[in-house]
């Protein structure tokens, strides 16, 4: 219960930290547009010297690519996506897949060859992988440039490179690592120099310079003016989220005092297992109503209950199921008893209930009626084989003195002699003088 309740608290201070200490950089600090423009030419120069010995072709005007079956893109996707759980599906409908239609073309057979890798691979049989995706390099040469270079294609040097490096061969594995790196170089440098040429057919390169010239000036103007606005609601907006927090924590540590102590409160006045109100709560109670009934000329009535033989149940069944029989008679209790009524555990296996504004023979008819639900209960799910019965004793204020701790006393006497007479029984307390 700690950690859930701090748990929001943790969120809040995480969220507003965050905010203040690393997104200011991005507020405050203005925007620089030749350091930007020195980054990218340092960023592009060094991309030209990696490639420099690459010098590839133009490779997105080969020949068209191959068609592809959908059921083995499917397959790939598959795998690529949920290796583990989709290994062995895969693994099955591969072979089915080929033995559907033997016309292939290169490709397809090429990607087939891919997914066995693959599935071996990801079995950790990396010798059979390296066997199955080495049949991929004699297609290649049938396979257009624009489309072996695509990552379904490509990929096959990187899985390569890991079944290598698994099998402890890491020349192989770096060579076919620094193949995939290369051909990636290969594709995208492809198509940079194609758009590259053509916005040079499509516009006048020099004129476009000089007017992206100016409007960078005039840009780099209107940003150091916005981020000067923003640097100062970004304060702003910091001061009011450190002002929001603070009240959200203070609040939050302020409920969990109010139900911490709202739940002290309440285990000091009930009974942990059964949650009725506990021997304590139950002569407090027990001392207004009584104090009430006599100033107000009112009748008033006490059962006691115990149950029959419950240390038989406690040694046959355990203390497990004596519990859930307690819990179960506490149930029917409150479900017997009136809104207004005061029931509750006095300990063990006894109640105690308190009823107001009632007479001697209504509370022997309610007690009746109790009885008979705890007689008829059904305990066939704790495989209880023996009948669970309550004897009960009933007192009345009208019979006795006003003290409470009496009129329970006479409830004692009145259930001890209903138990001496055969148990499973009610007696009031008038019955037993009279015995």
């Amino acid at each position: 219960m700690k950690k859930m309740f701090m748990s929001p608290i943790i969120t809040l201070l995480t969220v507003n930290s965050l905010y203040v200490f690393y997104l200011a950089p991005l507020f405050a600090t203005p925007y620089v547009e030749s350091e930007l423009n020195e980054s990218t030419q340092d960023k592009e120069q060094a991309t030209i010297d990696i490639t420099a010995t690459i010098k590839p072709s133009n490779l997105l005007k080969s020949d068209e690519p191959l068609p592809i079956n959908a059921r083995i893109l499917s397959l790939l996707d598959l795998l690529t996506e949920e290796p583990k759980k989709n290994l062995i599906e895969v693994e099955r409908i591969l072979p089915q897949i080929k033995a559907i239609d033997e016309t292939f073309n290169s490709a397809e057979v090429y990607l087939m060859h891919f997914l066995q890798g693959l599935i071996e691979h990801d079995a950790q049989r990396d010798k059979k992988a390296i066997r199955e995706l080495e049949k991929t390099l004699p297609l290649r040469k049938n396979i257009p440039k624009k489309q072996l270079y695509l990552p379904e294609f490509a990929e096959v040097n990187l899985i390569l490179s890991k079944s290598f490096s698994n099998v402890g061969d890491f020349k192989q594995a770096f060579e076919y690592q620094d193949k995939y790196i290369i051909d990636g170089y290969r594709y995208y440098d492809a198509i940079r120099n194609e758009r590259i040429a053509e916005l040079d057919k499509t516009y006048a390169t020099d004129h476009k310079l000089k007017q992206n010239e100016l409007l960078v000036n005039q840009n780099k103007i209107e940003r150091f003016k916005i981020k000067d606005a923003e640097n100062k609601r970004f304060a702003q907006q910091r001061n009011i989220s450190i002002l929001v927090t603070t009240v959200v924590v203070f609040l939050l540590l302020l409920l969990k005092q109010l139900k911490i102590r709202k739940r002290l409160k309440s285990l000091a006045k009930t009974d942990t297992l059964t949650s009725l109100y506990n021997r304590r709560t139950l002569f407090e109670q027990g001392e207004l109503l009584v104090d009430t009934a006599i100033s107000e000329q009112q009748p008033l009535s006490v059962i006691l209950l115990d149950i029959d033989f419950f240390k038989n149940i406690n040694d046959t069944y355990g203390h497990d199921a004596g519990d859930h029989v307690i819990k179960a008679i506490a149930q029917l209790g409150s479900e017997t008893m009136r809104s207004r009524d005061v029931f509750a555990r006095l300990g063990g296996e006894e109640f105690a209930g308190i009823l107001p504004g009632v007479t001697c023979a209504e509370a022997k008819a309610i007690a009746e009626r109790l009885r008979e639900k705890v007689e008829n209960m059904e305990l066939s799910a704790l495989k209880i084989k023996q009948q669970v019965t309550v004897s009960i004793g009933v007192a009345c204020l009208d019979s006795l003195s006003s003290d409470f701790d009496e009129l329970l006393n006479a409830a004692d006497i009145a259930m001890y002699f209903a138990k001496a007479n055969g148990r499973n029984r009610v007696c009031l307390y008038n019955e037993n003088i009279e015995q």
